[in-house]
């Protein structure tokens, strides 16, 4: 019987260790989205103009501002502002170029912003990645959420198609990622962050809590290359366009590899040891079970002829 009772007491101890490792993982998850806001909300903003439209955006550089088509398609230049978290104002200068097909914006602002977000690469967007969508969603009665994150999981990447509300004679296409990072009217040309702050997506449309959809980094990449727009500044650092990429020497490409991609190595030896970390608590649950079963089984039977 005491050898019954220690197994009870290693599992008690086991399923307490365990709930401890949920608990702060609830914690740390908060902290995660907390972290993302703190490094990013300065480069996101509020664009409108004397209508009181609400928009989101995003800087990519100190001049250029991406946004929706749909959301400059009808914008009053003369009126139209960018409005920051930290009340900073930017009046907008010109649309650089609009691309309706995938429902992309490029704004230029006339003075200069000192914050912008990186664009992640490609290889680093995955099915189920975390995700966090950023902008001022509105309600039902056009109240606004100012500079709100969610978070959710990617679902999908892969090609789309879709028109809005009284422009069905017009398809938009593009490479799309859905998502749960929940958006609503307003959020439209928002960034959607993976958990370094990188750009994998701008927001633009939805169908439900759940089906959520953001054009894929890529299309924005190839807009930015195309018109030799400079994007992905670190700190300290010049920001490159395309051409300049291709001409660096091999010791600078080399540098770029070694620490601009060291958060991706990072985030791989993480994978692998919260992997490991989900067997370890899945085999002391299954330990824990067949320990039950096995005292349960061959528990002693009192001898009612005795």
């Amino acid at each position: 019987m005491n050898t019954g009772i220690s197994f009870y007491r290693a599992a008690l101890i086991h399923f307490r260790l365990a709930l401890v490792v949920l608990l702060l993982s609830g914690v740390t998850f908060a902290q995660d989205k907390t972290e993302v806001y703190r490094n990013t909300v300065a480069s996101v903003g509020l664009i409108t103009d004397r209508t009181g439209a609400v928009a989101s955006g995003f800087f990519v550089n100190s001049k250029i501002f991406i946004t929706n088509h749909h959301v400059t398609e009808d914008l009053d230049l003369r009126s139209a502002k960018i409005e920051m978290k930290d009340d900073r104002v930017f009046k907008v200068k010109r649309i650089v170029k609009e691309i309706k097909l995938n429902d992309l914006s490029i704004v230029e602002i006339s003075s200069e912003c000192d914050d912008a977000l990186p664009l992640a690469d490609e290889s680093g967007i995955r099915y189920y990645d975390d995700v966090y969508s950023l902008g001022n969603p509105t309600d039902e009665d056009m109240n606004v959420d100012y500079f709100h994150i969610t978070k959710g999981r990617i679902k999908k990447i892969d090609d789309d198609s879709w028109f809005y509300d009284g422009d069905e004679n017009y398809t938009h296409e593009a490479y799309v990622i859905q998502h749960t990072a929940m958006i609503r009217p307003g959020n439209s040309g928002g960034p959607l962050l993976n958990s370094r702050g990188e750009v994998v997506g701008i927001n633009t449309f939805f169908y439900g809590d759940s089906l959520n959809y953001a054009i894929h980094v890529n299309e924005l990449k190839s807009i930015l290359d195309d018109n030799n727009i400079a994007y992905n500044k670190s700190v300290g650092e010049k920001i490159f366009t395309k051409k300049e990429k291709r001409s660096r020497t091999i010791g600078e490409r080399i540098e770029f590899v070694l620490f601009e991609r060291q958060f991706e190595i990072i985030e791989i030896y993480s994978y692998v040891f919260i992997s490991l970390g989900a067997l370890y608590f899945a085999f002391i649950f299954f330990g824990i079970i067949m320990i039950i079963v096995y005292i349960t089984a061959f528990k002693p039977v009192s001898n009612r002829n005795r």
